[in-house]
């Protein structure tokens, strides 16, 4: 398997929930070991201040697309607004107030 290349059966699963173990973390993010053919990223951006995660929590996440820059899968903790859609607000806030 090559960087870019993802398990058929991991596309699969593309936005439903996953469960996973946390491996590291970081002030840029949760890497989640998923029991893929790559390992998971929380984005710092899906955590709030209270949320204590550390390695060893089991964590569940909508499985939202491949990262093919960073090699890994990016996560969403349920809850949490997809990132696309949390700038997509921001921007008409601004049109708005404009």
């Amino acid at each position: 398997m090559t960087d870019s290349e993802v398990n058929a059966v991991d596309l699969r699963l593309m936005g439903h929930l996953v469960e996973g173990e946390v491996v590291a973390v970081f002030r840029w993010g949760v890497i989640v070991d998923l029991r893929m053919s790559w390992v998971g990223l929380i984005d710092v951006l899906y955590i709030e201040d209270d949320d204590n995660c550390q390695v060893g929590d089991r964590v569940s996440c909508y499985l939202e697309c491949f990262d093919k820059q960073k090699r890994k899968f990016i996560l969403r903790p349920p809850g949490q607004v997809p990132l696309a859609e949390r700038l997509r607000r921001i921007r008409e806030l601004r049109d708005l107030s404009s």
